[in-house]
């Protein structure tokens, strides 16, 4: 079977799966903790996306970490992700700038700024980015461009990789199931309002073509250094410098450069594109084609 099916099929299974199993899941946490139906599920999915990983991983032939980009030296790995990470932060740097600058986000003044407020603030934004950025880079950047690159041109697995990633982060629900009225079909339920629908396309556009472009940016850097590390560090660069900048700005809609933000996330739109899109210009100039090991 093609490894472009495969895939497709790995994210139907885990969406299903992980939809099947939200509401025992709640039930069963419900008794020590107080959880929203709708975070429970979306955990249930990605806990599911792991579990199936590593099925998917022998299927598609790997047989070492090695294999899908990670090195076997820890100092080398640890030094590739710092790298990585400033240069995510470099990238993410312009498209702060400019949505200070058209006023698209204002700084938000009644936050307390103090040392445990601001170091609170790093570590949580830290450590979400490197968890985000080894699981997506790892099944995306790692596993998934190897093996459609293995069946079908560089540019079809670039172009089919970015297109997965731009796509998964447009499943959120929209909606807040009534806690008193949860049953085994709830989790499918969220998972139909959270499937993007044709409606949704004008609203998502902006932010899909940056994704995409983000995700086109990872694929390069993997094909010209295979050094998955790089990867996540970029991911995880873009994440910190995110999720830091949204904290303590606010978004403004009344902005009349609005539609430079997207509607993602309210950073994440045209604005980032080009940014996105100057980068990949110098990385193609400044990396050499290296494709030995990605095409074993």
């Amino acid at each position: 079977m093609p490894a472009l099916l495969i895939f497709i099929a790995y994210f139907a299974i885990a969406l299903l799966s992980g939809a099947a199993i939200s509401y025992p899941v709640h039930s069963l946490l419900e008794n020590w903790f107080e959880l929203d139906f709708d975070r429970v599920a979306s955990r249930s999915v990605l806990l599911m996306a792991i579990i199936l990983f590593f099925a998917l991983y022998k299927r598609l032939g790997f047989t070492s970490w090695q294999a899908i980009g990670y090195p076997s030296d820890k100092k080398q790995f640890f030094r590739d992700l710092s790298k990585g990470i400033g240069f995510g932060m470099l990238i993410m740097l312009p498209v702060i700038v400019g949505l200070l600058i058209t006023k698209n986000r204002t700084i938000d003044m009644g936050w307390e700024i103090s040392l445990v407020n601001v170091v609170s603030l790093i570590i949580t934004s830290l450590v979400a980015g490197l968890i985000i950025g080894f699981i997506e880079e790892t099944l995306f950047r790692g596993a998934m461009l190897r093996a459609i690159k293995k069946h079908s041109s560089v540019m079809f697995a670039v172009v089919a990789t970015s297109v997965f990633y731009a796509l998964v982060h447009f499943l959120q629900p929209d909606i807040e199931l009534d806690s008193d009225s949860l049953n085994w079909a709830s989790g499918f339920v969220l998972l139909k309002n959270a499937l993007p629908g044709s409606a949704d396309i004008p609203l998502i556009l902006d932010s899909f073509i940056a994704l995409f472009l983000a995700g086109a940016l990872l694929s390069i850097v993997m094909l010209r250094t295979n050094k998955i590390a790089l990867c996540v560090g970029i991911h995880a660069g873009w994440v910190i410098t995110i999720k830091i900048f949204k904290r303590v700005t606010d978004s403004n809609p009344t902005s009349e450069y609005a539609f430079l933000t997207g509607s993602y996330d309210k950073v994440i739109g045209y604005l980032a594109a080009v940014s996105i899109v100057i980068f990949i210009i110098l990385i193609l100039k400044t990396f050499k084609q290296n494709t030995d090991h990605i095409n074993s």
